[in-house]
């Protein structure tokens, strides 16, 4: 009976409590102290600033892409890749002592394309697509600048081949920049982007097979003690 207990205890549990949950970053990024992909935006309200070819690149440059959940021992190199985006609209700025900052509504697109070999992507190809949540910033003092922006959960499109998971945050930070000084003052904001980091924080289940092969090796252990307990009964009466 008590064995009978426990069995029944733990199919339960197995029920009734939620897998585990393991938390993932995935992160794009690329380096180029020259600059490479064009910064383009004219401050006004309801303007939308870009990224895009110039430079020599199609785009912001993204070279690798790092992860926890093991693709390629962690870091997938990225050949061709590149990054280009466009904000939503300017909601409100300010410049003036060569300082400036401005902030965009929700919207507009960010995407990043490229080949990684290492997982069968041989063909320029779409890694990651998004669109920012209100509260985008670019600001920046003098000759460099930077855009700061939280991705739409809901919109992130990610790669197959780069793994399925749930989104708990995303961001494209640190998408650095030299840029035209009269930006600092007010005028058209133009440059080159030195850096870019996009991050996107996950979490991931474990395979929903295991799971399911767990739970039915607990059925099996209890429907096995139910019969030994059957047949017990039925020997102990032909006694």
């Amino acid at each position: 009976m008590r064995k009978t207990f426990w069995i029944m205890a733990l199919l339960l549990v197995a029920l009734v409590a939620p897998p585990g949950l393991r938390a993932d970053t995935q992160t794009f990024i690329g380096f180029n102290a020259n600059g490479q992909g064009a910064l383009n935006f004219t401050p006004g309200l309801g303007d939308a600033a870009t990224i895009g070819p110039g430079s020599g690149g199609n785009g912001a440059l993204i070279t690798d892409f790092l992860n926890t959940g093991g693709f390629c021992g962690g870091e997938c190199s990225i050949i061709g890749g590149f990054l280009t985006l466009t904000t939503g609209g300017e909601t409100s700025g300010s410049s003036g002592g060569g300082v400036f900052s401005y902030t965009f509504g929700a919207g507009g697109t960010l995407e990043i394309t490229g080949e990684i070999p290492l997982l069968g992507i041989n063909a320029p190809t779409v890694l990651l697509t998004a669109s920012f949540l209100s509260g985008t910033t670019f600001s920046g003092a003098g000759a460099t600048g930077s855009i700061l922006g939280q991705l739409d959960l809901a919109s992130i499109t990610l790669n197959p081949a780069l793994g399925t998971y749930t989104y708990t945050g995303g961001s494209s930070e640190d998408l650095s920049f030299s840029i035209d000084p009269a930006c600092s003052t007010g005028g058209l904001c133009t440059g080159s982007i030195v850096q870019s980091t996009n991050s996107l924080q996950t979490v991931t289940a474990p395979d929903p097979g295991s799971f399911s092969l767990i739970l039915s090796g607990l059925l099996g252990l209890g429907l096995l003690a139910g019969l030994k307990r059957h047949l017990g009964k039925g020997l102990a009466t032909e006694a």
